[in-house]
C-alpha cells in the first residue's frame, strides 16, 4: 500500500515521502496514529506544509543548541562531594549529577546528553563530552573536589 508520511519515521522516511508499506502495517499502525495518510493531492500539500514548519523548528533548535554549546564549551564546573583522604568518593558522579550541576548554573542539559564511559569515582579534573541534539557537541571540564 502506498502512503504519504505525515511525520518523520526512523527507517521509513521523512515527512512528505511516499512509501510502499505492508497493508496491515498501514491500516493497523501508521494510519490510526496519524503517522501516514492515503496518497491524495491534498495530503501531499499538507505534508509539504508540515515539512516546512518542521524544518523551521529544527533550524531554530539547532541554533539554540549551537549557542548552548558555545556557552558551555571549555567552562569548568566544580562538584563538591564527600570523599576519603585518598580522594575516593563515597558514591560516584553520574550523568544525572552532572546534568543537575549544569542546571544549577543555568544550562539546561538532559542527562542522556552527558557522555560518560563510566561513573566518576575519584576526585580530579575530567573532560566531559556533552552530546546535544542534531549532532551538536560540547566539552566541559568537571572538577570533582572533596567536600570540607
Amino acid at each position: 500500500m502506498q502512503v504519504i508520511l505525515m511525520k518523520n519515521i526512523d527507517k521509513l522516511g521523512d515527512i512528505g515521502a511516499i512509501v510502499n508499506v505492508a497493508d496491515g502495517y498501514a491500516r493497523n499502525y501508521l494510519l490510526p496514529r496519524g503517522f501516514a495518510a492515503a496518497v491524495t493531492q491534498a495530503k501531499i500539500q499538507e505534508a509539504q506544509i508540515r515539512k516546512k514548519k518542521e524544518e523551521v523548528v529544527m533550524s531554530q533548535e539547532i541554533k539554540d543548541f549551537q549557542t548552548l554549546a558555545k556557552e558551555i564549551s571549555g567552562k569548568e564546573f566544580i562538584v563538591k562531594i564527600k570523599a576519603t583522604e585518598e580522594g575516593k568518593l563515597f558514591g560516584s558522579i553520574s550523568p544525572a549529577v552532572i546534568s543537575q550541576e549544569l542546571s544549577k548554573q543555568g544550562y539546561s542539559v538532559e542527562e542522556s546528553a552527558v557522555a560518560l564511559e563510566e561513573n566518576i569515582k575519584e576526585c580530579g579534573t575530567y573532560t566531559i563530552r556533552i552530546n546535544l541534539k542534531h549532532g551538536v557537541t560540547a566539552q566541559i571540564k568537571l572538577s570533582v573536589v572533596k567536600e570540607e
